[in-house]
C-alpha cells in the first residue's frame, strides 16, 4: 500500500537526482491546479473526495453511445459496481460509500474500445488513468499479460495504487516504491543472540500484471524495452504543456507495436491548444488518424449498410471527442498519414473502426442509475 508521505519522500528524492529542473516541470499539473483540483493530499482518507470525479452527469450519455447495453455488457458493469464499492469499504472504512456509477461507465465504454481494436490483446499502457477503474474490468480480462499505467498527480496516483492492489493483488508491481537492491541502499548487519532474519521466500512462476509508474520513473518502459499492444491516453493530450505532450508521444512511437493503436477518448479540456493543432502535432510526431470525431456531433458508420451485422449502430454521437491513431509499421498507416481534408471529423471505412466505434451486440436496454444502484446494493446484501 502506498501512502502519501511514503510517494513525497521518493518524490523529492527523484527530483534530488535528476540531471535538470525542467525535467520535473515537464510533470507540473498546471491545468489541474488552476481548477483547484486537490493534486495533492496529506492521508488516505482525502481520497473519498475523489473516487467519482471528471466524469459528472456524463451517465446517460455514455449509455447513450453504447447505443443501451446487452446483458453481458450489464452484468459487466454490475461486477465492477460491487468491486468500486467494496474497494471503498476496504480501504475507507467509516466513509459511506458510493456508487461511481458515471465513471464506471467511462471505462466501461473505454474497455470496449480497447476489445474492438484487438479482443485478445496482451498487454496495454494507459497514460493518466485518472480514478483508475479501468482495472475493475481488466481485472476479468482473460488475455491480459501486462496493463501499465503512468501518472503525475499525486492523489490519482495514490488511488490508482489502492485500486491496483484491491484488483490485481500480489501481482500489482508499484515502481513509485524503492526495491531494496536499489542502489543506495547498502546496509551491513550480522546475525546475532538477540537479532533473528527471517528466511526470504524465493518465489518462481509469479510475475507481476499491473505495473504502476509515477513521472520519474517513466524511462523503464524505454530501457526494459515494453512494447504495448494498445495505449490509451484520456482526457489529457490538450492539457499536456508542449515539453510533455511532445515527450510522451515520442514515448509512445517507441513503446507502441506496429501492429497496434493508440485509442483516445477525449482529447481534454483546451488548456494548452485545440483538436485541430493536436492533429498537427500528431500527424508531425509520426501517427496516422484511423477515426477523429469531436464531441457532440454525429458520425455515421462509414460502412457500407448491406455489411453491418445485427446491433450495428449507423450512426453514434460522442459526449466527448475520440480518436483512433496507429504508427509506421502497422497496415493501414500509408494509407491514412496524409492528413484527411475532412481532419476534425472523420472516420475511415475500415473494419476496426466500425469494431471499435459502431458495433454492438444485439437485443440492447437502456438501464438507468438507479437500476445500477438498486441491483448493487442487492449483489452487496446477497
Amino acid at each position: 500500500m502506498l501512502d502519501p508521505q511514503t510517494y513525497r519522500a521518493n518524490e523529492l528524492l527523484a527530483r534530488s537526482m535528476i540531471p535538470h529542473w525542467r525535467i520535473a516541470q515537464t510533470h507540473n499539473l498546471d491545468h489541474f491546479e488552476r481548477a483547484g483540483f486537490p493534486v495533492r493530499i496529506s492521508s488516505v482518507r482525502e481520497l473519498g473526495q475523489i473516487v467519482d470525479t471528471m466524469q459528472e452527469k456524463r451517465f446517460a450519455k455514455y449509455v447513450s453511445e453504447l447505443g443501451g447495453l446487452s446483458d453481458a455488457e450489464y452484468d459487466m458493469t454490475l461486477a465492477a459496481c460491487r468491486d468500486a464499492v467494496l474497494f471503498q469499504m476496504t480501504f475507507l472504512p467509516h466513509r459511506e460509500p458510493v456508487l461511481p456509477i458515471s465513471t464506471l461507465l467511462s471505462a466501461l465504454a473505454l474497455y470496449k474500445k480497447l476489445r474492438g481494436v484487438n479482443e485478445t490483446f496482451k498487454s496495454v499502457l494507459e497514460i493518466g488513468p485518472g480514478c483508475g477503474y479501468l482495472s475493475f474490468f481488466l481485472k476479468h480480462h482473460r488475455t491480459l499479460e501486462n496493463y501499465s499505467q503512468i501518472e503525475a498527480c499525486e492523489s490519482f496516483y495514490i488511488l490508482q495504487n489502492l485500486v491496483n492492489m484491491y484488483c490485481f493483488g500480489h501481482r500489482c508491481d508499484e515502481r513509485a516504491l524503492p526495491h531494496e537492491n536499489a542502489p543506495g541502499i547498502d546496509v551491513f548487519s550480522q546475525e546475532g543472540p538477540v537479532t533473528e532474519f527471517s528466511s526470504k521466500v524465493r518465489l518462481k512462476g509469479v510475475s507481476p500484471c499491473s505495473y504502476h509508474y509515477p513521472w520519474w520513473r517513466i524511462g523503464e518502459l524505454i530501457s526494459q524495452d515494453r512494447c504495448f499492444d494498445l495505449v490509451t491516453s484520456n482526457a489529457n493530450l490538450l492539457e499536456f504543456n508542449p515539453t510533455a505532450l511532445d515527450d510522451y508521444l515520442t514515448l509512445l512511437q517507441r513503446v507502441l507495436s506496429p501492429a497496434g493503436a493508440l485509442v483516445v477518448q477525449c482529447t481534454g479540456f483546451p488548456a494548452q491548444g485545440t483538436d485541430e493543432q493536436l492533429l498537427d502535432k500528431m500527424h508531425t510526431k509520426g501517427f496516422a488518424p484511423l477515426f477523429f470525431v469531436q464531441q457532440n456531433k454525429p458520425m455515421k458508420n462509414p460502412l457500407e449498410q448491406a455489411a453491418l451485422s445485427a446491433g450495428t449502430l449507423n450512426s453514434v454521437q460522442f459526449d466527448v471527442t475520440n480518436a483512433l491513431f496507429v504508427r509506421s509499421g502497422h497496415p493501414l498507416f500509408v494509407r491514412y498519414y496524409q492528413k484527411p481534408s475532412s481532419g476534425l471529423h472523420f472516420a475511415a471505412a475500415e473494419a476496426v473502426v466500425g469494431s471499435v466505434y459502431f458495433e454492438r451486440p444485439p437485443r440492447r436496454r437502456f438501464p438507468t442509475a438507479q437500476e445500477f444502484l438498486e441491483d448493487t446494493e442487492r449483489a452487496l446484501s446477497a
